[in-house]
């Protein structure tokens, strides 16, 4: 079989980390396998929340990384403050201007830029793009949002050569509640922008399912069968010479990050409920919070009097988290409830699987609820019933103290997750669209 070149289009790889850049990384470790030879496009090192190096180590010998300029806010302001090289770091926490800049700019990002803050990047990008694919003769170039100026990226690929183009949603687009638009005006140009996006991609590929169907829908359910769905899925090679620890209290353990829909609160408040029931006894158990939190976790923590049972890691290199998981006796995903909810499926969910320990799934019925309960990874509770996540909480504890909280066994609907198989599949469909 003929090696195939494609071109990754992805404003998230290494050195940064947290799962935006992981779907890049791991196409870009996994197609050479299927027979690809992948070019990445990203831009030169922005100054991030989240840098880890060590995911650089996942990028096979054969795979060329062009970084360009940019003009974004976060790429401006890493020209003035370098991020670190050397280590994993969590740029909100350790440099508080940051964080108050991050902050504010998610404000008014959505008032002053189309589709998104990282427009700036386009101009390089495009031109790249263009470049490589005439240069290195590629066969077919693959965009991944958020944010969304990637997909503009492949398309003006698409438009100045002709070469075939899958657009990757990541995260749905105009239906994304994170990405609500200010104004009837802004609201128009994103849908305007999302249907040419959806008419002119040769194939589309979504996260999930949800997300698929919202796409067909947006695009009047035309040509259907260029809509696939490939999961984030898990790496199991990733989990390759970890070892559980072992703790004497009952350890939970949510890996991520508590962003600004997803209060604390949804998984904390319930938990000093059983605290102060005494259903769980003070000092036997802990809730360990694994990633890059803003101030208003930690602050969080204190107001609610969890100090002593609730540690929070800041953000960690990608096998520290692992080891995280696969050492935890249950594992907590929270999900906010509120429009668009029921499409979100955290990233980690998928590495979930692969560590084994039973899951807890805080949310509202969506794809996530479905995953766990129809792979019985674990159990679901209702995220707006807090009285129900206490109980399950401490249910969860009356396991374990009883040596009869099952771990997640092994099998075959969760090897379908595995992240060669979703590629598998991508591969099989990407070479439809090849001249």
């Amino acid at each position: 079989m003929a090696e195939r070149k494609i071109l990754l289009v992805s404003y998230y790889f290494p050195p940064l980390g947290g799962v935006g850049a992981f779907r890049a990384v791991k196409l870009a470790r996994y197609l050479p396998r299927f027979g690809w030879r992948p070019t990445v496009l990203t831009l030169r090192t922005p100054y991030y929340y989240c840098i880890d190096p060590t995911l650089e180590r996942e990028i096979g010998e054969g795979v060329r990384v062009v970084r360009t300029e940019s003009a974004d806010p976060f790429r401006l302001f890493g020209r003035l403050r370098p991020p670190p090289k050397n280590r994993a770091a969590d740029g909100t926490r350790k440099d508080p201007l940051f964080g108050r800049l991050t902050r504010w700019a998610k404000s008014v990002n959505t008032w002053f830029f189309v589709p998104d803050n990282s427009i700036g990047w386009y101009p390089f990008a495009s031109r790249a793009a263009e470049r490589i694919v005439r240069e290195e003769g590629i066969d077919l170039v693959y965009s991944i949002n958020v944010p969304q100026t990637c997909h503009l990226i492949g398309r003006a690929a698409k438009r100045r050569t002709g070469v075939p183009w899958v657009a990757d949603f990541r995260d749905a687009w105009t239906a994304n509640p994170d990405l609500p638009s200010p104004t009837p005006l802004h609201a128009k140009m994103n849908r305007a922008l999302e249907r040419s996006v959806l008419r002119e991609a040769d194939g589309i590929v979504a996260v999930n399912d949800t997300i698929r169907s919202i796409l067909v829908d947006a695009s009047d359910g035309r040509e259907e069968d260029r809509f696939l769905t490939v999961h984030n899925g898990y790496d199991p090679e990733d989990f390759s010479g970890l070892e559980r620890k072992r703790f004497d209290r009952f350890t939970m353990v949510f890996v991520g990050t508590f962003h600004k829909r997803t209060d604390p609160r949804l998984v904390l408040g319930p938990y000093r409920e059983c605290l102060r029931s005494g259903k769980i006894p003070r000092g036997a158990s802990r809730i360990v919070v694994v990633g890059a939190q803003s101030a208003r976790t930690r602050e969080t923590v204190r107001a609610l009097g969890l100090e002593d049972e609730v540690e929070t890691t800041g953000f960690v290199a990608h096998r520290e988290s692992l080891a995280w998981m696969i050492s935890a006796d249950l594992l907590l995903q929270v999900i906010a409830p509120g429009p668009g909810s029921d499409q979100i499926v955290s990233g980690k969910l998928y590495e979930y699987m692969s560590a084994g320990p039973p899951v807890l799934t805080i949310g509202p019925e969506g794809e996530a609820r479905w995953m766990v309960l129809d792979l019985r990874l674990g159990s679901a509770a209702d995220v707006s019933r807090p009285e129900e996540v206490a109980e399950k909480l401490a249910g969860a504890f009356r396991a374990w103290n009883e040596g009869t909280l099952a771990a997640a066994a092994p099998r075959e609907e969760v090897e379908r997750f595995a992240f060669g198989t979703q590629t598998a599949l991508l591969d099989e469909f990407l070479r439809r669209f090849l001249r």
